[in-house]
């Protein structure tokens, strides 16, 4: 195993003569783009955002409308943890409201906060205590009708809580490329704590052991009210709409230099042997090829990978399109970038670990649009649980092993009351449906939804007209060959550090850049690997906070 040294703090740069290059336009990029303004006083005009598409957004764009159905990607649901974003968006500023100042994001997020909590301070105790109850994590069609699971009911045995408490104790290099399914026996993935985790945050068995710790590690203190939304911050919309769109305008106000449809086919660093300073970008764009010098005083910030790569969409009557059977029809993009760059050193990462496994990495994902109230209230009656309170419910006996979740509404901007929108996801899409005799790759959206309303028992009881359910709702498929590519097991070197070890001025950032201790595929990850770029890159004497962890008492309570 080969082991680099950590990178030295940069000294500090002169922000007025450096010019920034940052290839993509994700959220992670967007967020250095506003930190390098805002923290390292980088002039507007010297930030180059450089992008293959025609708008920013990267992962988290969104598309639809009531009529042909929204669709709303895995990462857009308007809920957020952590202080990177907070801080993200404490700089963003709000929409104006008549001639009063303009708020933040954030603080706009926190005002209506208070409101809501004035609201349930009004309430009666009843109201009250019907909102503290338990709130049903799965659902599952048993001999007796749909069974529920509840929240405060997850136990795991005493064998599985002392490996639980040995993988959070154990080093991260011991564990090395370790699969949880190395690490526990199958009686363990049949545990209802296991479901819990797998179906929030999209874990496998296959998964990374070490991704699997780091998410123990992060979360286990709050493993009580994974996905509450009240112990969560909310934007209004889902967070292209309130967050990425905001940030993007924004930017572009002042002055960012934003270069669509250009896309950056090479990265030439110098020297051959051992690179440490990107010397100049070539790009395409318009049909015509261009060449930047990159002085040593510049910087370029590049987004590795994306999961969204090879993702198609189908409709409410037609599956997606086939997916590629080979990661050859991958290699494009960040991706064709991030593997030229890798050819060049060791330290830049290997992009074909995560590239040659589609099988483990496929999911799909969909979004239904409902236009009546007929689901939500069948929702409610079964769960007991409020559409809208954003906690995801597990269908448990699914054998594509789906995930629901109805977020708080509206969840688009131009979304009419009478409209509700709910997203999921199905983390064995190539098995065949219970209902719908398909791989869910291979279902149209109309018979998606038809298998979720059969594990729910919507189908089977006649006070509910599925046939009804469907007629009123449009769902919008997506299969994405590598959603949970970020997740596959690694060695040490597959994925680069944020500032690669001996290099002068390039960063990583993205869900396969490294962050020790994090947790990968969450917007929080992206900014903070946004936060410790400019700050590494530029030199500042401050950095952003490290990932929370959970305390030994949280391991040790494991034991009880």
């Amino acid at each position: 195993m080969v082991h680099f040294p950590r990178p030295a703090q940069a000294r500090r740069r002169d922000s007025k003569s450096s010019e920034a290059w940052l290839v993509g336009s994700g959220v992670a990029n967007l967020s250095t783009a506003l930190h390098l303004m805002k923290d390292a006083q980088v002039p507007p005009g010297n930030i180059h955002i450089l992008d293959g598409s025609h708008e920013s957004g990267g992962g988290l764009k969104i598309h639809g409308d009531a009529t042909d159905g929204y669709f709303l990607p895995m990462d857009g649901n308007p809920h957020f943890h952590g202080e990177c974003v907070e801080r993200l968006l404490d700089m963003i500023p709000g929409a104006t409201e008549g001639a009063e100042e303009r708020k933040s994001v954030m603080e706009g997020i926190r005002e209506r906060e208070g409101v809501m909590r004035e609201k349930e301070k009004e309430k009666d105790p009843e109201a009250r205590q019907a909102q503290a109850r338990a709130q049903v994590r799965g659902v599952k069609m048993g001999d007796k009708g749909v069974e529920m699971f509840h929240a405060g009911k997850f136990q795991v045995g005493m064998k599985h809580r002392m490996t639980l408490v040995g993988l959070m104790m154990e080093n991260e290099t011991s564990v090395g490329t370790k699969k949880i399914e190395d690490v526990f026996d199958k009686t363990f993935f049949d545990t209802s704590f296991w479901m819990l985790w797998s179906s929030t945050f999209a874990l496998q068995p296959w998964h990374s052991a070490a991704e699997f710790k780091r998410h123990l590690r992060k979360y286990l203190e709050d493993m009580g009210s994974l996905n509450n939304v009240k112990t969560v911050h909310r934007t209004d919309y889902n967070f292209f709409e309130s967050a990425v769109g905001p940030l993007t305008d924004y930017l572009k106000d002042q002055g960012v230099d934003f270069r669509f449809n250009t896309h950056v086919t090479d990265l030439k660093c110098y020297p051959d042997g051992d690179p440490t300073t990107i010397s100049e970008i070539e790009m395409l764009s318009s049909k015509m090829e261009e060449r930047i010098t990159v002085d040593p005083t510049d910087i370029v910030i590049m987004g590795l990978g994306s999961v969204n790569t090879g993702a198609v969409f189908g409709t409410n009557k037609s599956p997606p399109p086939p997916l590629p059977s080979s990661s050859q029809d991958l290699k494009k993009g960040d991706w064709k970038l991030w593997e030229s760059l890798a050819q060049k050193s060791l330290k830049f990462g290997n992009p074909g670990n995560f590239l040659s496994r589609i099988e483990e990495s496929t999911a799909s994902t969909f979004t239904t649009t409902f236009t009546d109230n007929e689901f939500p209230a069948a929702y409610e009656r079964i769960t007991h649980d409020k559409p809208g309170n954003g906690s995801l419910l597990s269908l448990t006996g699914s054998p594509w092993q789906m995930t629901l979740c109805i977020p708080h509404q509206p969840v688009f901007s131009d979304q009419m009351d009478n409209i509700t929108i709910m997203m999921g996801y199905g983390l064995n899409p190539r098995n065949t449906g219970m209902y719908v005799q398909k791989e869910m790759t291979a279902c149209s959206g109309e018979e998606i939804l038809r298998e979720i309303l059969g594990h729910m028992g919507i189908i089977s009881t006649s006070a509910s007209n599925a046939d009804s359910i469907i007629e009123n709702s449009k769902t919008i498929p997506c299969s994405m060959p590598l959603a949970t590519a970020p997740f596959l097991t690694r060695s040490h070197h597959d994925r680069p550090a944020v500032v690669p070890p001996r290099t002068t001025n390039f960063a990583c950032v993205g869900q396969f850049a490294e962050i020790p201790g994090d947790t990968t595929l969450e917007i929080e990850y992206s900014v903070r690997g946004a936060q410790m770029a400019v700050s590494t890159l530029m030199g500042l004497p401050t950095r952003p906070p490290k990932p929370p962890r959970s305390l030994l008492m949280e391991v040790f309570d494991l034991m009880i």
